[in-house]
Formats: structure tokens, sequence, C-alpha cells
């Protein structure tokens, strides 16, 4: 069987992306475990955080969860008292999700523990290398956002 030398790159893209993904896992597991959180608490928290109240859509849209997933993450948010959901004024049909004091005050405190694992993991980079790792991870997203359109 013959390989197309694009055929190569393109697998070659997806190993390295699944391997760099799974490798960052398994470095942030003990530090999202060591505050009694997962990763999918963590990326919900802080995308709370960072972009206030949301609708549960809204959430899913912008963490790494599945519907399913995001259902049960959120479940044991709110359970520990770190997530309030209440009916939005605006559609009694829709539900809001905001931290709670508490929530707020479990990212400030993780946020530093956070950062510095990230140091840890990036710090060897430089700030030109990471601008270029984003720009092309980006790139890669749009072109597989507008590939999921077509």
């Amino acid at each position: 069987m013959e390989h197309r030398n694009e055929d190569r790159e393109n697998q070659t893209i997806v190993l390295a992306l699944l391997r760099s993904q799974q490798m960052f896992m398994r470095a942030m597991g003990p530090v999202f475990r060591s505050a009694g959180l997962t990763a999918s608490q963590w990326d919900a928290l802080e995308t709370l955080n960072s972009k206030g109240p949301l609708s549960i859509n809204d959430l899913l849209r912008l963490t790494l969860s599945t519907s399913g997933n995001l259902d049960v993450v959120l479940k044991n948010l709110i359970q520990a008292g770190f997530v309030e959901k209440t009916v939005d004024e605006k559609d009694k049909r829709a539900r809001v999700l905001r931290l709670t004091p508490a929530g707020r005050q479990k990212v400030a405190d993780f946020m530093p523990a956070h950062n510095h694992a990230l140091d840890a993991l990036f710090g060897k980079l430089s700030a030109q290398q990471k601008r270029e790792t984003v720009t092309s991870l980006n790139r890669l997203r749009k072109s597989l956002n507008q590939t999921k359109k077509d």
C-alpha cells in the first residue's frame, strides 16, 4: 500500500495532538486531584469565573465537556456548594449557572497551584514559542470548525 506524504503528515498531526493532550492530562491530574477537582470541574469553574453567569448551553459550548459529562460535573459542583443553578430572569424555562462565594474562593485558592503547575510544564518555552503554538492551534481549530460546517 502506498502512503502519500500528505497522509503521513496528517497522521503525524493527529498523533502529536493526542499524545500532547494525554501527557498534559497525566501531568495535571495530580494537581487537580490535590484540590479535590477533576479537569472537567476545573474547566467549568474557571469558565464561570472568567465569563460570569452562563446558561448550561453556553457553558457546554465554552468547555471541553459533552452534555452527559457536563450534567455529572455540574451535579457534583452544585453538591459541593461551588455552583448554583437558578431560573433565568428573562426566560423562565432556562437555567443560569453561577459561582457561589465558595466557588469563587475555590478558584482563588487553586489558581496559584494551577499556575505553578503550568509554569513547570511550559516554562521552558519562550514567549514566542508559546504565541506560535497558540496561533497554530487556533488556526487548526478554525479549520476544523469550518470543515464541520461544510
